[in-house]
């Protein structure tokens, strides 16, 4: 297998990646790690489906990891620079986790995988508070808890009629979930999802913040779950560009 680093982008503002192929592809998925993570975190979908035959990249988005373009909703440029480098691998797919979820499925790409996509009617209190609590140094925002903003400025996932796979946890985080309903309305090529195996299970607590940390690590894990990376596999195999 090829493994590089590579700079995707326009001189003067590189998008930071990872670059994964075997010698004969089918084309190329572009992976989009979740707020505060990084391509590296990406690496285990990444591997899994260079091996599988697609010419996979995984990349920094702005304010994280070796990226130091200013966080914000330019992102969404970035995707669009880094999808536009892989299609000379030919059609290309995008993956995310929470998101790089929503990124991908606000993207260009031909087919989209959105693992637990942040797209969300409110967030929730404990939501709120981890992010602003907890706020972790892999991620160069301007105040603990921005992420709320950043998903107000990057505006809605619009209407098309592109094939998506939707995954979630069976006990993710409750807004998250909450939101399937009204991509299954926006998306009416999108196929919807649970994850079963290898998830926490609730626990019984008086604390409302308890028990909602299974959830949030549910959430967290989904890129490492082997289902999730067969599941994504399987599903870009047969589905037609």
């Amino acid at each position: 297998m090829n493994f590089e680093r590579v700079d995707v982008g326009a001189p003067g503002s590189p998008i930071p990646g990872f670059f994964l192929s075997m010698e004969a592809v089918q084309g190329g998925v572009l992976l989009l790690h979740p707020y505060s993570g990084g391509k590296e975190h990406m690496l285990g979908i990444a591997a899994f489906l260079a091996e599988a035959g697609w010419a996979a990249l995984s990349v920094d988005l702005c304010g994280h990891g070796e990226n130091h373009a200013p966080l914000g909703p330019g992102m969404k440029n970035e995707v669009e620079r880094a999808l536009a480098w892989l299609r000379r691998f030919g059609p290309t797919a995008a993956a995310g986790v929470s998101l790089g979820g929503r990124l991908a499925l606000m993207s260009s790409a031909d087919l989209m995988v959105a693992i637990s996509p942040a797209v969300i009617t409110a967030m929730s209190p404990q939501g709120k508070w981890m992010f602003e609590n907890f706020p972790s140094p892999a991620v160069r925002e301007p105040y603990p808890g921005y992420v709320i903003q950043l998903l107000d400025e990057l505006g809605p996932v619009l209407t098309h009629r592109r094939p998506c796979l939707i995954l979630y946890a069976e006990r993710d985080i409750p807004a998250i979930l909450d939101g399937a309903a009204g991509l299954k309305t926006t998306l009416p090529n999108a196929e919807v999802r649970y994850i079963t195996q290898d998830t926490r299970p609730d626990i019984q607590h008086e604390n409302a913040f308890i028990r909602y940390l299974p959830r949030w690590f549910n959430h967290g894990e989904l890129k490492f779950n082997l289902e999730v990376l067969r599941s994504t596999a399987l599903w870009l195999a047969q589905t037609q560009f």
